[in-house]
């Protein structure tokens, strides 16, 4: 009986020499870069240099080296940090993780760097189909782009095309949703749109308040306002489930539905900017965690992703023409992203007593036991899964800022988000080990202890 041949369609990191050929290139690149490191002269010089091209600073002075493990990254000096922000939610696996690692050396090997929606390859097939499988039975159909903001602008496109000539969008107080122009204007941070033309499109309504009874009926009653005000010409409300740059604000499933529901009686779209919070609050979509798929039209993907998405029931899909592009994606960020979910799946990370669900409770732990400790130091936290954020001291900028750089010097990286009060965030590999987690507390303890010293708080 003649031998079948192999489906192309199955990852070549499947063949046992490729992933022997790959592990090996692997092993070699590690030993090499752990043979390197800048002085601390040329490795500053090489820092200042990359700020004066990029024409900013960066937020931290440093440079990466091109490896790590787990949650730990070694920059270019040889030193090392840990990293709780990976690339701002990005990196759902930490540092160097070696099947990651693996999957991304041979689909790199493969015949394109990038792939495009003229001609796919069958990492595109495989990702697509992983994504349509888990986004539930609404979904019919994905399509791959670079960036959040660039499945954002596709969203916004189809459904614009398809409540026609509506155009005005709904959106939260405090919201974030890109960096192009359009999507500037969508988010609530006015220095995002600086010199920006406006389109005075964007209707707001404030997000959830856990200190106001009412907040959901207040919520509502905007949203209606809106609605009788602009009688047709609402096409879409955009909703941020966890709010990322707003300040990781979360609200209860029941201040969701109440105005999903209304979106479904007016006949407008429910798109869903998951960007941020895919795989990272115990589903793989937060509106799975929250229980709202039976509302939505629209849902777009990234970060974790290695790329972006942007997921559509029938009725949103497009007319040809409309959503194109030239690139779909890296042919490494979608072997990666498919395998992310893969893992995600097979390893236990997802479902109410998974792995996501048990950091954050490990999490939680921590800050309980950190607070009781410096309870003038550490103030309220929010945030769900694997992305939490908290306020420290009176959670002003100036002071915030003064522990986010103490933070990084005792070797922790965390970012700021929100304002009034500013907080501090984290984004830790959803893998992260308890011993990680141990280091970055202590350091942040140490951090939060000297700007209390230094402020004689």
């Amino acid at each position: 009986m003649a031998r079948r041949k192999a489906s192309p369609l199955i990852p070549l990191s499947e063949v046992p020499e490729v992933r022997e050929a790959a592990d090996a290139l692997i092993a070699a690149v590690e030993r090499a870069v752990n043979e390197r490191a800048l002085e601390h002269g040329p490795y500053t010089k090489s820092i200042s240099e990359l700020e004066r091209l990029r024409g900013r600073p960066l937020m931290f002075p440093m440079l990466g080296s091109g490896t790590g493990h787990g949650a730990r990254v070694r920059l270019a000096d040889g030193s090392e940090k840990l990293d709780f922000i990976g690339g701002i939610g990005v990196y759902a696996f930490g540092h160097a993780d070696r099947d990651l690692l693996e999957h991304a050396v041979v689909a790199a090997a493969a015949d394109t760097v990038f792939q495009g929606h003229l001609l796919p390859g069958p990492e595109y097939l495989r990702l697509s189909r992983l994504l349509v499988k888990h986004a539930g039975r609404r979904f019919r159909h994905a399509w791959l782009a670079m960036s959040g903001a660039m499945a954002n602008e596709n969203a916004l496109k189809l459904i614009f095309q398809k409540h026609a000539p509506a155009d005005r969008v709904v959106v939260f107080d405090r919201a974030f949703h890109g960096r192009t122009s359009v999507m500037a204007e969508l988010s609530d941070r006015p220095a995002f749109r600086d010199g920006q033309p406006l389109r005075g499109n964007v209707l707001n309504i404030p997000f959830y308040d856990p200190s106001d009874p009412d907040s959901t009926a207040n919520s509502v009653a905007a949203l209606d306002a809106h609605l009788r005000r602009h009688p047709g010409q609402i096409a879409t409300m955009c909703f941020e489930l966890v709010q990322g740059e707003g300040g990781f604000h979360t609200a209860p499933p029941e201040f969701f539905h109440a105005l999903m529901a209304r979106c479904r009686k007016a006949r407008i779209a429910v798109w869903v900017d998951e960007v941020q919070t895919f795989a990272r609050t115990g589903e793989l979509f937060a509106f799975q965690t929250l229980g709202l798929e039976q509302y939505i039209d629209v849902v777009t993907i990234g970060k974790v992703l290695q790329g972006s998405a942007t997921l559509f029931s029938q009725r949103y899909n497009p007319r040809p023409g409309l959503i194109a592009g030239t690139y779909a994606g890296s042919t490494v960020g979608m072997a990666v992203g498919a395998r992310i979910i893969e893992r995600l799946e097979s390893e236990g990370f997802l479902g109410e007593k998974g792995r996501i669900a048990v950091l954050a409770r490990r999490i939680d732990a921590r800050f309980t036991s950190l607070r009781k400790r410096l309870p003038k130091l550490v103030g309220a936290r929010s945030g769900i899964g694997a992305m939490q954020a908290f306020t420290v001291f009176d959670g002003s900028p100036e002071v915030t800022r003064k522990v986010l750089d103490a933070c990084f010097e005792e070797g922790l990286i965390l970012l700021t988000a929100g304002s009034n009060p500013t907080k501090l965030r984290m984004l830790p590999p959803v893998n992260v080990t308890d011993e990680e987690l141990e280091a970055a507390f202590t350091a942040l303890e140490k951090a939060l202890s000297r700007v209390a010293e230094e402020l004689d708080a």
